[in-house]
């Protein structure tokens, strides 16, 4: 299946398209009962041939009524070429301007121009000069202009050639590694369960695969894969595609959802783009107007926010319904009250923040990511935010894997700009180092300030220090590995005043607030292996502390337990010291508590 393409017809009411594609395919592709009563298709059709090169291609047959312009925009969302019909006998129409309008929108720039009931019109040439003027200009401006019948079947070999020569410069669609499909029909199978039809894009699916339904975030399991009604195991990008979907009720879903790898889309209800309006359009946009988006084959209402004043050309366009979008898709705008396709354009930003209208900085922000995708759309990120995370950015960005730029380093699940990696250790450097000079007896300054001082979350921190040799992470603190609590002669004159009023209380020892002793102080000594701090309070001497602990081990190992009382008379001191005493070693592992009693711990 590989270099499947999808085509789209297009073009006026009653025209021919699902005659034209009858003809070419064998398949008819109205599928309800009113359709062939009226001969007038309403909703999506679809069918599929091979060209004479062998190519194969998927055919989305499009209705051409006004009434129905929905049912076509969610037919061409996702096609790589049209078949452009116009009909001989009547030339250009009005919805033949609007089909093509909406084609040029989505960046349709392959195709042919089918010009059918050739058999019976007058005048071939002068409809096809009319054709070539009207598409001048336009993404089908050359297309070759076929005059076809599908009543005698005249022309077909023709069209169909010139199609195979339209589709052989339109790449294979790539596989990115994050498979979506918009759906464009779903219904139930007896026995089978849920099916669901759309257009396979950016992404492989495979049978046994587990999907994500968006915006909905449920999921299901592929039982099945199908394309042009052909069972296979692996359905690839550029594909029309059937699936059959495990644990999943149809009502779970609706055309417009997406089924897609889990974790590579996050719906959004606002975007950035650059917006173009229709040719010759007699009304100008308005932020108050009341307008609806289509995407794939999604719709909902929407309302749009210039940011370049006196221009509509960068907006953020809110919506009702979240979508599942992906930098650089193609979507349409549609006036409400007017039923009028009145612009289109291509996303730029699928998660921007909400900025003011002439906000020169977004605005050029904006304008550096046109015609950027992939790796280099993920560095440009990557250097306006200064660090992502790097399953962030692959929402941000729709680039899945490592982004080698230089300009891009990596630490752990993050990735950086190197020149914010740059600033961003300088500035760790020189806030450590600044706290060291004014706390020389700590260890370090705490993880979490200095996390909230550098603007990041602890966990980005800690994965940023594994690249950063000249700073240490010991428990909640953060040093520079050069950083040693060393007591200056001040310092070491106090301790040893302090050491030796504690020694001479005992096991009932003066507090520390008593000696004036600092807590920083204290816990340097402690670092230092030469005071054991047990509150914020109290504090033993090492050799003090270490006779107190021989003396409860002793007692408990005679005896088995003892309670509170018991091993107090055994410290000899009151319960103000032994209550806390015990609890610090009942969390250092020597002793253990048993209801009111106390036994022998694990560290023994």
């Amino acid at each position: 299946m590989n270099g499947m393409h999808v085509v789209g017809t297009a073009g006026h009411v009653d025209h021919g398209k699902s005659t034209l594609v009858h003809a070419l395919t064998g398949i008819d592709p109205d599928r309800f009962e009113e359709e062939k009563r009226r001969g007038l298709t309403i909703d999506l059709g679809f069918a599929w041939c091979s060209l004479p090169s062998g190519r194969e291609i998927g055919i989305v047959d499009v209705p051409g009524h006004e009434r129905f312009i929905r049912n076509m925009l969610a037919g061409v969302g996702g096609i790589d070429a049209a078949i452009f019909v116009v009909a001989a006998d009547e030339g250009w129409m009005p919805q033949s301007a609007e089909h093509l309008q909406i084609l040029d929108f989505l960046d349709v720039s392959s195709g042919v121009v089918a010009l059918t009931k050739s058999d019976i019109a007058p005048d071939i040439e002068g409809v096809a000069g009319e054709i070539r003027r009207r598409l001048s200009g336009t993404c089908l401006d050359g297309a070759a202009i076929v005059p076809v019948s599908g009543t005698t079947r005249s022309g077909l070999d023709d069209l169909l050639a010139a199609l195979d020569d339209a589709l052989a410069g339109i790449p294979v669609a790539p596989d990115r590694g994050r498979a979506r499909m918009y759906v464009d029909r779903s219904f139930t199978i007896a026995g089978a369960g849920t099916v669901v039809t759309g257009t396979l894009e950016n992404g492989s699916l495979a049978v046994g695969e587990e999907v994500e339904i968006l915006p909905s975030h449920h999921r299901a399991r592929i039982r099945s894969l199908q394309t042009h009604r052909r069972t296979v195991d692996l359905a690839r990008p550029g594909s029309r595609v059937a699936a059959n979907l495990a644990g999943l009720e149809r009502s779970a879903l609706a055309r417009g959802d997406a089924i897609a790898h889990p974790g590579r889309y996050a719906p959004t209800n606002v975007f950035a783009a650059r917006l173009r309006t229709a040719r010759g359009m007699q009304h100008e946009l308005t932020e108050r107007g009341a307008y609806e988006v289509y995407v794939g084959s999604a719709e909902t209402s929407c309302t749009i926010k210039f940011l370049s004043p006196g221009s509509s050309e960068l907006v953020q366009i809110f919506t009702r319904r979240a979508l599942p979008l992906a930098a650089d898709d193609r979507f349409v705008v549609r006036d409400v009250g007017r039923s009028a396709t009145v612009a289109g354009g291509v996303v730029l930003d699928v998660a921007p923040s909400v900025v003011r209208r002439g906000d020169s900085e977004a605005i050029q922000r904006l304008k550096a990511r046109e015609d950027k995708s992939g790796a280099e759309l993920a560095a440009l990120i990557v250097a306006e935010r200064g660090i992502v995370r790097r399953d962030e950015l692959a929402l941000l960005s729709g680039y899945v894997g490592d982004v080698t730029d230089p300009s891009v380093t990596t630490a752990g699940s993050f990735a950086l700009n190197s020149g914010y990696a740059s600033r961003l250790l300088a500035r760790t450097l020189s806030a450590l180092g600044s706290h060291h000079a004014s706390n020389p007896l700590e260890r370090g300054m705490s993880r979490n300030a200095l996390a909230a001082q550098l603007g990041l979350d602890a966990g980005a921190l800690d994965e940023l220090i594994a690249l950063w040799p000249d700073v240490v992470v010991e428990g909640s603190a953060v040093r520079l590995a050069e950083h040693g609590v060393a007591l200056g002669p001040a310092e070491r004159d106090a301790a040893d005043r302090a050491l030796d009023k504690l020694r001479a209380g005992g096991a009932s020892p003066p507090g520390l607030r008593e000696l004036g002793v600092p807590f920083s102080l204290a816990k340097a000594l402690e670092r230092a292996g030469e005071l054991v701090v047990i509150s914020p309070d109290i504090a033993y001497p090492a050799d003090v502390w270490q006779s107190v602990t021989r003396r409860v081990v002793d007692l408990l190992s005679s005896t088995g337990a003892a309670t509170v009382s018991q091993l107090r008379e055994a410290i000899g001191t009151s319960r103000k010291y032994a209550v806390p005493l015990l609890e610090h070693l009942d969390a250092s592992g020597i002793t253990r508590r048993k209801g009111d009693v106390r036994e022998l711990g694990p560290r023994a």
